[in-house]
């Protein structure tokens, strides 16, 4: 029978050379390969770590406004009253007109509640949401904090002093960038993980500058809005504004749960066995705190009769 392939026999060294060839080039290729991808990766990692080392959690220290110190604010109260004067007197003249046509008291409690409703809210409104928004904005950073203080701490060495403490943004950026680099995660992921952490780290700045924004137009109009609770429509706009300015003042303490839940996941040690499935957990969640808003929004919101 006469061998097949590599084998000892003087006629086969050939077939022995040509196999060993083949797996040094076939090892060789692959080993090319491997470096070209890591090196890629490493570049991918190397850019998100930079750009989420910027925006990662800019958006906890995007300050929101000292409403009491807000010149935007008493510009828009003052520019503003004559238009509450009018819409608050054409209110009076509607529960007066009622209570003609009704010859009943309750359109006169109706013109004093609104009254009063409206001496409130011009005189404490922004104090207490100014107060409100003190209390969530400090809440978010909390909730982060000590998310970010439960996860791996670096290891002691005997002998040698511990190391100093990593700064917020360090720690921030370990959460998030660290398991990229775990061998068990691929380039593709890696490549479309990176994208949709700056993605969504870029449109959860730009919501938190929208709050912002909608803070100071909502408080701003506020009294406006209390000068006609005494009609079903006046009292529909107040409420609506009041729920508003609620959600927009929820919304940053409920988006920071979600990412403090979200870096608790993610900072599972490196090399775990569902590492992979832990990090698209995570940028989920990350993803799910961008499009909470319309649902706080939609939560808040009184509902209209049908």
């Amino acid at each position: 029978m006469i061998p097949l392939g590599c084998s000892w026999a003087p006629w086969d060294w050939g077939d022995c050379i040509a196999e060993k060839l083949g797996d040094a080039l076939e090892w060789a290729i692959g080993s090319l390969f491997e470096l070209i991808f890591d090196a890629i990766k490493f570049v991918i990692v190397k850019a998100v770590e930079l750009v989420m080392d910027s925006l990662g959690t800019l958006w906890i220290d995007v300050k929101t406004p000292e409403l009491g110190e807000n010149s935007a604010i008493a510009f828009l109260q003052e520019r503003t009253l004559w238009i509450l004067v009018f819409v608050g007197t054409i209110a009076m003249i509607v529960g007066g007109v009622r209570m003609a046509i009704s010859q009943r008291g309750e359109a006169v409690r109706d013109i004093i509640k609104s009254l009063l409703t409206m001496v409130v809210v011009s005189a404490g409104a922004v104090a207490f949401a100014g107060a409100l928004i003190e209390i969530a904005d400090w809440f978010a950073k909390w909730i982060i904090d000590q998310a970010i203080k439960a996860g791996p701490q670096p290891e002691l060495v005997p002998g040698e002093p511990p190391p100093p403490p990593a700064t917020f943004e360090t720690r921030i950026n370990d959460i998030l960038v660290d398991p990229l680099k775990d061998g068990g995660v691929g380039l593709m992921l890696v490549i479309v993980i990176g994208i949709l952490m700056v993605i969504t780290s870029l449109i959860q700045l730009a919501l938190m500058v929208i709050r912002y924004a909608m803070l100071i137009l909502l408080v701003g109009v506020l009294p406006l809005t209390a000068a006609a609770t005494n009609t079903e429509a006046g009292m529909m706009w107040f409420k609506r504004s009041v729920a508003w300015l609620a959600g927009f003042i929820l919304y940053k303490p409920i988006a920071a749960i979600i990412y403090a839940a979200a870096f608790t996941l993610m900072g599972t040690p490196a090399g775990a066995a569902d590492q992979t499935l832990t990090v698209i957990t995570g940028i989920a969640m990350m993803m799910l705190a961008v499009v909470a808003l319309p649902a706080i929004l939609r939560f808040v919101s009184p509902k209209t009769g049908g």
